[in-house]
């Protein structure tokens, strides 16, 4: 079952695609969405930031909310400012799974994802996809898993379609307290490339990150390759009083 917020953005969605909304027309205000549609005003700015990541609307102070677009962006776009926002793009992507098993981190991925050499790590190799152009996959993600945490969730990761930290928190109680990441231009490596049907050394980005758990531990990594074009990295930067 979808949360309320993905049915609401789905709903403004097909009301923009079928021109009930027009380009350059207004959307009702958050108040009035609330109350056309039954939902509390957090719920409809979450199903508004949903279609304007698609590119759908933009939101000015006094000028509203404005139709920019009838059909959504190429490029997928994620808006980041915490793990929830992480969870939703879990939501609106598809985990495919390549492969999974056990290996002994070496010291240039010990020193990549933070752990110690020798280590023992549960490796996820797996797509996102964007359902609706299954044949461009969005990233290729190599997830690393501390081995008691993916050991308890092994058997669910071809099944199980969320955040695979929640479904460790969920398993063995181990929270996300922060995510730390890297960012950084990349080539496609040559041993992904036929699976994302991108070309070899093509321009992409790459993000790294590690995600610490209440005592201060790294339990996940994750190393992800999205080539151009196919992802937008949003955030947003506020200045403090």
């Amino acid at each position: 079952m979808k949360p309320r917020y993905v049915e609401l953005a789905d709903q403004l969605i097909e009301a923009i695609g079928n021109g009930t909304f027009a380009i350059g027309a207004a959307l009702p205000s958050e108040m009035d969405l609330s109350t056309q549609y039954g939902v509390s005003r957090a719920t409809v700015r979450s199903a508004l930031q949903k279609v304007q990541d698609l590119g759908l609307i933009s939101r000015r102070k006094r000028a509203g909310i404005r139709v920019e677009a009838s059909k959504p962006r190429l490029a997928f776009e994620q808006s980041m400012s915490n793990v929830e926002d992480l969870m939703q793009f879990a939501v609106l992507t598809e985990r495919h799974v390549q492969s999974i098993g056990e290996i002994s981190a070496s010291p240039a991925l010990a020193a990549r994802i933070g752990v110690e050499t020798g280590s023992r790590w549960l490796r996820i190799e797996m797509l996102r996809v964007d359902p609706a152009k299954a044949d461009r996959p969005i990233c290729w993600t190599d997830v690393y898993l501390d081995p008691v945490a993916g050991a308890a969730i092994r058997r669910e990761l071809r099944k199980n379609t969320g955040l695979i930290c929640e479904m460790v928190e969920e398993r063995c109680g181990r929270a996300v307290q922060e995510v730390r990441q890297e960012i950084r231009a990349v080539g496609v490596p040559e041993r992904v490339a036929g699976t994302l049907a991108a070309a070899p050394d093509s321009h992409a980005l790459e993000i790294v990150r590690h995600y610490v758990d209440q005592r201060g531990l790294v339990f996940e990594a994750t190393i992800s390759v999205f080539p151009a074009e196919r992802f937008t990295y949003a955030l947003r930067l506020a200045r403090q009083d």
